[in-house]
């Protein structure tokens, strides 16, 4: 079961309505600062969490609604606990939405209910949402998203509770040694300790006092101490981690942020294979810039873990980094840019098409962020250029001019560029040639930018980027 599709509507920047594609693999959103690309995960979070109104309406739309509506793929029977959810699968899709609109909807044969606070689901039969649980959330047990934000508190990774990741993994490799000799015979001497003989005993003069003071203000009634045996997760709870380097032990909360971040993606990696092996169903994993505090080699490493990781569960990723996008699978893989200007401009764009089927990191980095690199021209003219000689019924080997020549006419490119070639030392005559021959000359040919009419400019780059691109889609 994976994410195939969010629709979010009038949440936080996002204003209106929009809607995301995703795939089961690594999913990128990219995209400038204050973009709006973590609030994607902050959308996921309200549908499983709640949120007050107030704290998520788009500002100047508070008298509109606010949702936030998931649709699952390749959902498979939904049993025991689920089952309550199986109606509602419909082509292996289930779909969840958690909204202000407040309304009530015939479902069975009673009237339901629905707010904020609910989490409904599409029943395709009915055509509306309901609410088949009969209670506001228990969308954990269909869907339990894992979130590691740029700005990791540090108690969310010390947290042991058994809502959390790290808490989880330990309950549920601890499972076997609670049921075991070892944790029975603790609570057999807790019983002892805390018992009659125990503590209890040292507290009767106190218990006795207190009694006595309960009998002259209020008659017969009569208090005791009483202390259960703990449950093991009361103590899982007070668990600690611990980093060694160095020979010196130190906290994890103290340690440094990428330290911290690191531990974190290794705990859901771990967490996640322990549970891949356990259950067949997916688990979602929303990584929020993971090339914070890393050098270009160890984001290799990280996309890497990654994108082992997304070959049972699915990975959600925001970054400003081509690094961590350079193993980007168009068949398993989504890009998705979401930009911050209103109007004429989409707010998301998704990336549905690469030149090449395993993208440069230059592509990626000019369909990503809108930013050109040498690498990238040179690789599209190098292709073109070679394809073109492919075609030719002449054996000799043509020369740059004639490939030129070939792009002037046969594509009609605009206006020729004036430009001055330089050959054995001396400047030649100066003419009229096409904009991608005149870029990759003077990039193969840095000795004749000593003069500056050969100095070439990044808005040249751009453009002739953008015409390569399209002689690339005629030809393909």
């Amino acid at each position: 079961m994976y994410i195939s599709k969010i629709v979010i509507q009038n949440f936080k920047c996002f204003t209106g309505k929009h809607e995301i594609q995703f795939k089961p693999g690594v999913n990128y959103l990219v995209g400038n600062n204050n973009a709006g690309k973590t609030t994607i995960f902050y959308a996921i979070e309200f549908l499983v969490k709640g949120a007050k109104y107030e704290n998520v309406i788009s500002l100047g739309h508070e008298q509109e609604d606010v949702s936030v509506t998931i649709t699952f793929s390749d959902v498979g029977p939904l049993k025991d606990s689920l089952s309550k959810y199986e109606p509602y699968r419909i082509n292996n899709t289930l779909t969840l939405c958690r909204s202000s609109k407040q309304e009530t909807v015939h479902q069975g044969n009673t009237d339901t209910k629905m707010d904020i606070k609910t989490v409904r689901v599409f029943s395709h039969e009915h055509s509306q949402f309901e609410n088949p649980t009969g209670r506001a959330n228990t969308i954990t047990a269909l869907f339990d998203p894992n979130f590691v934000y740029a700005d990791l508190h540090n108690e969310e990774l010390q947290d042991f509770g058994t809502t959390k990741t790290t808490g989880k993994l330990i309950s549920e490799v601890t499972e076997d040694f609670q049921k075991g000799p070892i944790f029975s015979d603790f609570v057999d001497a807790h019983k002892l300790a805390f018992g009659e003989n125990g503590i209890i005993k040292a507290l009767d003069s106190v218990q006795d006092n207190i009694n006595s003071k309960l009998t002259e203000q209020f008659g017969e009634s009569k208090m005791s101490f009483h202390f259960d045996s703990p449950l093991i997760t009361d103590f899982l709870k007070k668990g600690k981690i611990f980093i060694t380097e160095n020979g010196v032990k130190t906290d994890a909360s103290e340690k440094g942020n990428g330290m911290q971040r690191a531990l974190a993606l290794a705990i859901i990696q771990v967490f996640s294979e322990m549970e891949q092996s356990r259950d067949t169903s997916m688990m979602q994993f929303f990584v929020d810039e993971p090339e914070i505090y890393l050098h270009p080699q160890a984001q290799d490493k990280l996309i890497n873990a990654l994108i082992a990781l997304s070959s049972h569960s699915q990975i959600f990723v925001t970054t400003h980094s081509p690094y961590i996008m350079r193993n980007y699978r168009i068949e398993k893989d989504s890009i998705t840019i979401v930009s911050a200007t209103e109007g004429s401009q989409k707010r998301i764009v998704r990336i549905d098409e690469m030149v090449y089927a395993k993208p440069s990191i230059g592509e990626i980095t000019f369909k990503a962020f809108g930013v050109p690199t040498i690498d990238f021209h040179q690789q599209l003219f190098t292709d073109l250029y070679l394809k073109w000689i492919e075609t030719r019924e002449e054996r000799k080997r043509p020369s740059l001019s004639d490939f030129n020549q070939y792009l002037s006419t046969h594509y009609h490119l605009p206006e020729d560029v004036e430009f001055t070639p330089r050959y054995n030392g001396q400047w030649g005559e100066t003419s009229s040639y096409t904009l991608p021959y005149v870029v990759r000359n003077k990039i193969d040919h840095p000795e004749t930018l000593e003069d500056d009419r050969n100095q070439w400019k990044e808005s040249e780059l751009l453009a002739s980027i953008k015409l390569l691109l399209q002689i690339k889609m005629q030809e393909a």
